[in-house]
């Protein structure tokens, strides 16, 4: 087989050179829809239920459902817990993110499972609010307070101070559990949140910052914290806030905001500071790029050019420090990823692709079959055996116990992976903070499998979903075919991936070739009726991806969006085996 190079691969940096189309990857004919049957392929929902299991088993009951942030799957126990305080960030942090994702699970799932661990964790949440319209705790959230090392010292813990990072995460949670319920005083308590958080602003000529990046507010100043010198991620939620309610005075806010943090109004960032290319140094690109995804939904929201410029130059930074798979440092240089990152870049490409870039989509949807897929953990029996050889010096009755607790934590994700490893040195890695902002991608991409417009439906990726406009079926990865079974009248769009050529997309309605009308980057059928089946097919490309990543070279085979293998291999828990 002969390999050609092909430099224009969109969404792929390296070297790429295809290997083949595979064989049979177009259908000869579509069969009627009562006969259509995917293969078996990647299931969001069934993500989604396994991610319930760690929502519901993360937290303790006999500590008020305090939530587990220090997590190595190898270490016995895998967690601190019990007999210790967890020594990361639990309380206002790995809790907040997680009472998002209860909403978000459920919403995929259709379940109900875990509804009192839910409602103590958000009721904690609130209690913590107060009548500033901020989120007062003791500063240990943000790994500036080490509450341990001050007791063995015989001091007392710092003071609560108002932390801005527990408030938008609990706004983020109130805005959507108001889209939800319709419950006025939720409403009132996320808007008293925007106007607690708008409150402590700096201002120079119109333009709003915070002078102390993500510290913490204390007697009318900012409280230096670990974090002090990083962006404050406040955008996001307020945009989503905007969005759901309209409030104007809220958008005046978020827009002076994103405007202070374009013109680098915040001082005290160093090597922090996102210049004018889009490019950043400094310690945690999560951070970097939460506050990127603010200004980005926003200017999707306002149809804000200049925000949306500025958020696709970080994004391009981002993808060139990463993988086109989903693996992006933890911070810029290091040799691990978080999957903190992978949830900020996956809500980016979506909203990217919202803005009219929609080869954005294929992002998406690889972040999404190949890290998220990979990085889910279960008890398997290569992990059960390695945790026994690990541990073989310790009593039958202490592995059993830590194999136990690490059940708890199945449907969780892994938060550190190496380019071709699930494992970081000799850890598997969960930090708290990660499994919920993998959900969020997983949430990302089920909400917007299908998207609807005042034009019409248009189906985005090629992800199976029973969704209300229509019931989608990918045949991915090996045949190249996607296709929707109509719920509701109207004009539908169905997007092919951005690496099919278009002369060779084929469309159908119900059995019947037509001819493919194109718009943009989706074919479009007019006057679709319900129970009608609409298809496109397209051949599936195979090929090899040779790319460095932080400067060590990886091979990568594909078909369509999906990795097949990664050379060199790891030795332990390798990604993408054969």
């Amino acid at each position: 087989m002969t390999e050609t190079t092909h430099t224009s691969l969109p969404g792929y940096r390296g070297d790429i050179q295809q290997l083949d189309t595979l064989a049979g990857s177009v259908p000869e004919h579509i069969e009627p829809t009562a006969r259509w049957a995917p293969p078996p392929n990647i299931s969001l929902e069934e993500m989604a239920q396994a991610a319930m299991h760690y929502l519901v088993h993360n937290p303790l009951p006999d500590r008020d459902y305090a939530c587990r942030f220090d997590i190595s799957l190898l270490r016995l126990p895998p967690s601190m817990y019990p007999g210790s305080r967890d020594p990361y960030i639990t309380f206002g942090d790995t809790e907040a993110r997680m009472d998002w994702e209860f909403i978000y699970m459920h919403d995929m799932s259709g379940g109900t499972a875990g509804r009192e661990v839910e409602h103590t964790i958000h009721q904690r949440l609130r209690s913590y609010v107060r009548k500033d319209g901020l989120c007062w705790l003791v500063p240990y959230a943000l790994n500036c307070d080490d509450i341990e090392s001050r007791k063995r010292q015989g001091k007392p813990p710092s003071p609560p101070c108002a932390l801005p990072w527990t408030t938008d995460k609990l706004l983020l949670s109130l805005t959507e559990r108001y889209v939800r319920s319709g419950d006025p005083e939720t409403r009132a308590l996320a808007q008293k949140l925007v106007r607690g958080l708008a409150r402590i602003a700096n201002w120079d000529t119109g333009r709003a910052y915070y002078a102390g990046g993500m510290g913490g507010w204390r007697d009318g100043d900012w409280f230096p914290t670990g974090y002090s010198d990083n962006y404050p991620c406040i955008l996001e939620p307020i945009a989503r806030y905007v969005e759901v309610t309209g409030d104007q005075e809220s958008l005046a806010f978020a827009q002076a905001f994103a405007d202070g943090t374009i013109a680098g109004l915040q001082a005290n960032l160093d090597d922090n500071r996102i210049c004018s290319d889009g490019s950043f140094g400094g310690a945690n690109c999560h951070v970097h790029m939460r506050a990127t995804l603010g200004i980005l939904h926003l200017g999707v929201l306002t149809r804000n050019t200049r925000y949306i410029a500025w958020a696709r130059r970080v994004y391009a930074f981002m993808i060139a420090q990463g993988s086109a798979w989903g693996w992006f440092p933890e911070s810029v240089g290091s040799r691990n990823s978080e999957t903190c990152a992978t949830g900020d870049m996956a809500d980016c490409a979506a909203w990217l692709a919202r803005a009219g870039y929609t080869r954005h989509w294929d992002d998406l949807e690889r972040f999404v079959r190949n890290y998220l897929r990979a990085a889910q953990f279960s008890v398997t029996p290569a992990y059960e055996a390695r945790y026994r050889q690990l541990h073989g010096e310790r009593s039958a009755q202490e592995v059993e116990a830590g194999l136990a607790d690490a059940r708890n934590f199945e449907g969780g994700f892994i938060a550190r992976l190496t380019p071709n490893s699930l494992m970081t040195g000799k850890s598997l890695s969960m930090m708290g903070c990660c499994p919920p902002e993998g959900m969020r991608a997983l949430h990302v991409a089920w909400r917007n499998v299908v998207t609807e417009t005042p034009e019409g439906c248009f189906v985005n990726l090629s992800f199976n979903r029973d969704a209300p406009q229509a019931r989608v079926l990918s045949f991915a990865p090996h045949v190249g075919r996607l296709s929707a079974i109509v719920k509701q009248p109207g004009a539908f769009f169905l997007r092919p991936p951005s690496w099919a050529t278009r002369a060779q997309v084929k469309a159908y309605r119900e059995t019947r070739e037509i001819e493919p009308r194109w718009k943009g980057d989706y074919i479009a059928f007019e006057d679709a009726s319900p129970g009608e089946g609409l298809t496109i097919t397209f051949p599936v490309p195979s090929f090899r991806q040779r790319v460095k990543v932080l400067d060590q070279p990886y091979t990568y085979d594909w078909i369509g969006n999906t990795v097949v293998n990664v050379a060199p291999p790891a030795a332990n828990f390798p990604l993408f085996a054969k």
